[in-house]
């Protein structure tokens, strides 16, 4: 029985391991994502689905070690990903609450990717890297076009509505994001958004995150 106990518990070791193995590559991978899509190398469509796909895959991935007594602050420190990850690292905001690094109330805590119902993960990282996309092209000028950012607020209008335990069309945060859809939805597609609106719907999208973060918070007591 010890053998057989002791068989089981390196298993154990290496599934583990094996799965560390899979977060830190998405890290590194989405890290050279967001390099490549900051220095104009790859498009924001094509972002955009990379983006979201190796968003899901990081909230998978945690989800199955923190069933196995995951430290996500260990993880961080002993393979010094936010030195070795910076575009990542900003991107998901990792952050450790003794002081990896300081972040302000605005930011973006990875902490928010934690979903307990493993129903609403899918839906949450889609939520999650709709939202990251658009903060991400408004803050860089050149793709914030109508083109980009109308599909964008579509499809978060969509995923809002439909998402379990929030208020469907009565959610501010909805009908905040189709009043700017409506706003913008018939201006020419190649139009860039000017500064002063790019900034405020920026400033929003970040209110939206916030209180989306907080609901999640709630939908898994």
């Amino acid at each position: 029985m010890k053998v057989a106990e002791k068989a089981k518990e390196r298993q154990r070791g290496n599934n583990q391991l094996s799965l560390e193995g899979e977060l830190y590559a998405c890290i590194a991978t989405l890290d050279m994502l967001t390099s490549s899509y900051e220095n104009g190398l790859i498009d924001a469509i094509t972002y955009q689905k990379q983006l979201e796909w190796h968003i899901k895959q990081i909230i998978n991935v945690r989800s199955k070690l923190e069933s196995k007594g995951f430290d996500l602050k260990k993880f961080l420190e002993e393979n010094g990903i936010l030195e070795k990850y910076p575009y990542a690292s900003s991107r998901l905001r990792l952050a450790a609450s003794d002081g990896i690094t300081v972040r302000s109330e605005d930011e973006i805590p990875m902490e928010a990717l934690r979903v307990s119902p493993s129903a609403l993960a899918s839906r949450t990282a889609d939520v999650i890297s709709n939202l990251i996309t658009l903060i991400d092209s408004l803050q860089l000028t050149d793709y914030a076009r109508i083109d980009i950012i109308v599909p964008l607020l579509d499809e978060l209008a969509l995923q809002l509505e439909k998402f379990p335990g929030l208020e469907g069309e009565n959610y501010w945060v909805y009908k905040e994001v189709v009043d700017w859809r409506n706003r913008l939805k018939d201006l020419p597609p190649d139009l860039v958004l000017d500064q002063e609106d790019a900034k405020k719907m920026e400033y929003d999208a970040y209110r939206w995150y916030r209180d989306f973060k907080q609901r999640l918070k709630d939908l898994s007591l």
